[in-house]
């Protein structure tokens, strides 16, 4: 009898283990949060001592399934939470550079393709497309602007260094709007001759290297100091001619003050999509209905999970603008994807030749 008796407990403890191991590998898994898992193993633990909580108690507290949202008592998680312990000092205010000008922003993007150079390749020259097409068109509008603009007084304005004139500086910005748009477009043009030969298996690392890293960057840089630069300028070509009147003041204001709101608009978004790791092939947060989740539910999981992964691996590592990914958070969240069985066959349409004829037209025009 007392044989019988240890056989059951040291059945009993080997029935405990295996749920309490079940248990572990479902909040490994992130199916289970910390609350749900803890209040889990209570009742697994309390059902063995006879002491188990009441059924419809513990119902309230396990996911039906793992896309559920998460019962249990919610963390503040507010924008002004986010804003604070997510972003850097130069991401709250974004309107020198913006996130997705910033080192950081191609590391991740470079990692989670390393096992697709054709999907990497689709992304970046999709993105330095587009940018030269922005920068072509700029070029021909500013320097148009530019020849009206800027006659005999602002010229003497400026040959004299008259700083203090407001003469001076439609002459100054509105030339170095015109040479930002034309250095962009050059630097596009060098990048995308640059990856062009390069074969879709070698470009991830091409892209991962520092000088690969410099090459996608100058561009970054141009196309920013270019919207800077012409923003000022269209200003001041409202302003100077106007005598300084006050509603082309309060206009030109108006425009910087739409241009900021514009840029901290999506800079949560952007910043998101980076922390929780968006880019890669597995699902940032538990797969769940999307027509039964609310825009707000959502959008406060990927929030946390963004956080969550701040606050594990830290914030980018250097200066401003070119700080480094965490490689710990990299591993996180691109190391597991698992190369493709075979690659796929990469199609570019015609729409990157519109897209370059559109730029040249435009700039002629």
């Amino acid at each position: 009898k007392c044989t019988s008796l240890a056989r059951a407990s040291v059945g009993g403890m080997a029935s405990l283990a295996a749920e309490l191991e079940a248990l572990a590998e479902l909040r490994r898994k992130n199916t289970l949060s910390e609350a749900q898992f803890e209040r889990a193993k209570e009742a697994v633990i309390g059902a063995f001592d006879g002491d188990a909580p009441e059924a419809d108690g513990a119902s309230d507290d396990l996911p039906e399934s793992p896309g559920d949202e998460d019962p249990s008592p919610r963390e503040n998680l507010g924008y002004f939470r986010f804003w604070r312990e997510a972003f850097t000092l130069l991401e709250r205010n974004p309107m020198p550079i913006p996130k997705d000008h910033h080192v950081e922003w191609r590391e991740h993007i470079a990692v989670s393709k390393q096992h697709d150079g054709a999907a990497l390749r689709d992304v970046l020259v999709g993105t330095y497309e587009t940018e030269i097409v922005v920068a072509a068109l700029l070029l021909g509008v500013n320097w148009s602007v530019y020849l009206s603009v800027v006659g005999d007084d602002e010229h003497a304005a400026a040959r004299a260094v008259n700083v203090a004139s407001s003469k001076f500086w439609p002459t100054v910005i509105g030339f170095l709007s015109v040479a930002s748009a034309f250095i962009t477009v050059g630097a596009v043009y060098l990048l995308l001759v640059t990856i062009a030969p390069i074969s879709d298996a070698n470009l991830p690392s091409f892209v991962r290297s520092a000088g690969g890293l410099r090459c996608l960057m100058m561009p970054n840089v141009g196309i920013t100091s270019t919207m800077i630069s012409t923003g000022f300028f269209y200003m001041l070509a409202a302003i100077v001619p106007s005598d300084g009147a006050v509603v082309m003041i309060v206009l030109g204001v108006l425009l910087f003050v739409t241009m900021n709101v514009m840029i901290h608009c999506s800079i949560i978004p952007i910043n998101v999509a980076v922390n929780a790791g968006l880019f890669g092939a597995k699902p940032a947060v538990p797969r769940r209905d999307l027509a039964k989740t609310t825009a707000a539910e959502m959008d406060r999981a990927l929030r946390k999970k963004a956080l969550e992964n701040v606050r594990k691996y830290g914030m980018p590592i250097g200066s401003p603008g070119v700080a480094s990914a965490s490689p710990a958070m990299l591993e996180a969240l691109y190391g597991g994807d698992e190369p493709r069985a075979a690659a796929r066959r990469r199609r570019r349409g015609v729409l990157g030749i519109k897209k370059r004829v559109a730029a040249v037209s435009g700039a002629f025009h």
